[in-house]
């Protein structure tokens, strides 16, 4: 227990320091990055298979 409470200490510690803040966020930037490609891919395919789903669910309510 001791040991762990020592580690997590040094981790709060090291997350106030202004400048491991910055690096990490560039870090964060450059996933970002890096991941938005798929992410606007995922997207559209998330959309068209709710617009598919919202059709199906039309038809079967709705019979023309």
């Amino acid at each position: 227990m001791f040991i762990r409470r020592l580690v997590v200490n040094a981790l709060l510690m090291v997350a106030r320091n202004p400048a491991v803040q910055k690096k990490a966020g560039e870090a964060a930037g450059k996933a970002l990055e890096q991941a938005r490609p798929n992410l606007m891919k995922a997207s559209r395919k998330a959309g068209q298979l709710t617009r598919k789903a919202r059709d199906k669910i039309n038809d079967i309510t709705d019979p023309k």
